[in-house]
């Protein structure tokens, strides 16, 4: 989307374009979460032979520790990517159907047909006024705080 085309409307299309992302990334963060959960599984467990020791953990322990970060840092990922999904869909029922499909098209950049310009402007600047009408209710902030905390 061009950077003209935006102006007063430039959270919507911030909104358009983090629902794109976020449909995007969906099926790679579970393949990732996947693959790291298979690395987890292949692991051979904690050494305990040094319990008391002033020495530093093994390299075997760090690894451990490296593929439970990775395995958390997907699953914040994927909760950040499902509340904007969600945010989405809760729109969508918000809308008319004919601006549901409209919205479906605009998302997944298809391309508009059976639709003048002036007609998809027109659906355009209907949903953009809907959605900043019901934005506080459609589209939330993440706040990484209350992930961590487990909120």
């Amino acid at each position: 989307m061009s950077h003209s085309n935006r102006g007063l409307n430039e959270p919507f299309y911030k909104w358009i374009d983090d629902v794109r992302r976020a449909m995007r990334k969906e099926k790679e963060l579970q393949e990732k979460l996947e693959f790291y959960n298979m690395k987890l599984i292949g692991y051979k467990g904690v050494s305990y032979d040094r319990i008391g020791s002033s020495g530093s953990r093994s390299s075997g322990d760090s690894e451990l520790l490296y593929w439970i970060d990775k395995i958390d840092q997907i699953e914040k990922a994927k909760i950040t990517n499902y509340v904007v999904i969600k945010g989405y869909e809760d729109f969508l029922t918000l809308i008319t159907q004919l601006e549901q499909k409209f919205m479906v098209q605009y998302i997944q950049n298809c391309i508009l047909q059976n639709m003048s310009k002036h007609e998809c402007n027109s659906t355009k600047t209907r949903i953009i006024h809907k959605w900043f009408l019901n934005d506080k209710t459609c589209y939330f902030e993440i706040d990484t705080k209350s992930i961590d905390n487990g909120v």
